[in-house]
C-alpha cells in the first residue's frame, strides 16, 4: 500500500539558532537534493551506531519537523526507532512514509500504553553502541549526535548531558534558554553521589534539576543503559525524572556537555496539565522518598512537594482546568496520600494562606487565595495559547 508523503510542515524556513543553522525542509525533496535518502546503517570502529528512539502519540502534523532534524545530523550511522503508541490521527501513514524512504528508520507499532512503555519497546529494540531518546514534536540541532558520541567516546562516560532551550513556538521567536551547563565536565561516580545526585531531592547545589530529569537530553551507553534501567513507572507526569534518579547512581562516569544539543517544543503533558495528573506528581514524590536514607534529602523532597503542588494547582487554576467546584477532588486526592502530612508536619512554617486553608480543609479558602491576582495571569495564559496555536 503506497502511503501518501507528509506535507511539508514548517517547512522551507531558514533560521540560525545559537549558530546552528536548521533548515526544516520537506523530507523529500531535502534528503534527495543531499544524496542522503537510503542511506546505509553501518557502524565502523570510528563511528558507533547511535540508537534514537522517538516515542509517537498524535504527532501527523508535528513529526515530520522532528524526523527531518535528525536525517540533517552530521553524525550519520544512526538508527532511527518510531514508536507509534496507538495514534489515532494519521501518524502511522506520516511515519510509514519515511521509513519507506530511510533505511536507518524503522517503525514499531502498538497498542497505547503510554510514554514510558513505548521508550522501553524502543529500548528493546535498539542496536546502537549509544541510545539517545527524542521526543515527537521537539527536535536536535544538526552537530548534536556528532558532539554527544565524541565526548561519551572521548570521556568514556556511560551518560551523556547536554544542554538545551525552549521554544514555544516553530520559528523559534518565542524561546529561552533553560539549560545551565556552564561549562564542560566528567563526573566520577563519587563525586556524582556526593554533590550532584543530591539535586533530584529539592538540593540543587549545581542548578542542573530538570537538566538531570530529563531524558531527552543524553546520550547513554546502550549496554549500560540496559544493565542499569529500571522497571516503567506506569507514570505519565515526570516519568522521565523517575527513570533517571534510578539510573544515574549506577553510572561510573557523567560527562556534561556545555552545547544547545536539543530543542524543547512547548507542548505535551508538561504544556497541558490536567487534575488526573495530579495523582501522577504525588506517586513521584512518594516514590523519591523511599529512595534515600538521608534525612536531610527527605526534609528538602517533602518541601519540593509543597512547592509543586501550590505551582501545580496555580497552573491548572490559570488554565481553567481546576475550578472552585473541583478544588475538593484536587484536596481528597492530597489527605488520601501519606506524604502531605508528612510535608505539613515536617514544613509547619509553610503557613500562609494557601497552605493555612488547605491544613483547615477549607478549599473554599484554599481556592480563592490560589486564584487571587489570577485575572491577568488567565488573559496573558489565554492570548499566549491563541498567539502560539497560530504561529504554529
Amino acid at each position: 500500500m503506497a502511503y501518501p508523503l507528509p506535507r511539508p510542515g514548517p517547512c522551507s524556513l531558514f533560521y540560525l539558532q545559537a549558530g546552528h543553522p536548521f533548515m526544516a525542509a520537506g523530507p523529500c525533496d531535502f534528503i534527495c537534493s543531499l544524496g542522503l535518502m537510503h542511506h546505509p546503517v553501518q557502524a565502523t570502529p570510528d563511528a558507533p551506531l547511535v540508537s534514537i528512539i522517538i516515542p509517537v502519540y498524535n504527532l501527523e502534523t508535528r513529526v515530520s519537523s522532528c524526523l527531518d532534524s535528525l536525517l540533517r545530523q552530521t553524525w550519520s550511522p544512526l538508527e532511527i526507532i518510531l514508536v507509534n503508541d496507538g495514534s489515532t490521527d494519521r501518524t502511522a501513514h506520516v511515519l510509514n512514509a519515511y521509513a519507506a524512504l530511510h533505511r536507518n528508520i524503522t517503525v514499531i507499532t502498538r497498542d497505547n500504553a503510554g510514554v514510558d512503555a513505548a521508550r522501553y519497546a524502543g529500548m528493546d529494540a535498539a542496536a546502537g553502541e549509544y541510545v539517545m531518546f527524542v521526543d515527537g514534536d521537539d527536535a536536535l540541532f544538526p552537530d548534536s549526535v556528532e558532539a554527544m558520541v565524541q565526548m561519551a567516546a572521548r570521556e568514556r562516560a556511560d551518560v551523556v548531558i547536554g544542554d538545551y532551550v525552549r521554544y514555544l513556538d516553530r520559528f523559534g521567536i518565542f524561546r529561552r534558554k533553560d539549560g545551565c551547563i556552564t561549562h564542560s565536565r566528567t563526573v566520577e561516580r563519587e563525586e556524582f553521589r556526593a554533590s550532584y545526585y543530591s539535586g533530584f531531592f529539592g538540593m540543587d547545589r549545581h542548578g542542573l534539576f530538570y537538566t538531570y530529569g530529563k531524558m531527552c537530553i543524553k546520550l547513554y551507553r546502550r549496554e549500560f543503559l540496559l544493565s542499569a534501567r529500571p522497571s516503567p513507572s506506569g507514570l505519565r507526569y515526570a516519568e522521565d525524572q523517575l527513570f533517571n534518579l534510578q539510573v544515574f547512581p549506577r553510572a561510573e562516569r557523567v560527562a556534561l556537555l556545555a552545547k544547545d544539543v536539543y530543542v524543547y517544543k512547548f507542548g505535551g503533558v508538561t504544556g497541558n496539565l490536567t487534575l488526573s495528573l495530579f495523582d501522577d506528581m504525588i506517586r513521584l514524590h512518594s516514590r523519591k522518598m523511599g529512595m534515600t536514607d538521608r534525612e536531610d534529602w527527605k526534609k528538602s523532597e517533602l518541601r519540593a512537594f509543597l512547592n509543586n503542588v501550590r505551582s501545580f494547582l496555580a497552573t491548572l487554576a490559570v488554565s481553567g482546568q481546576l475550578t472552585a467546584r473541583r478544588m475538593p477532588e484536587a484536596l481528597q486526592k492530597l489527605n488520601e496520600s501519606s506524604i502531605w502530612r508528612q510535608a505539613l508536619e515536617a514544613h509547619p512554617g509553610v503557613d500562609d494562606g494557601f497552605f493555612s486553608a488547605m491544613r483547615r480543609n477549607d478549599h473554599a479558602a484554599a481556592y480563592q487565595e490560589l486564584s487571587r491576582n489570577t485575572f491577568l495571569k488567565k488573559v496573558s495564559y489565554r492570548l499566549r495559547r491563541i498567539i502560539l496555536k497560530l504561529v504554529r
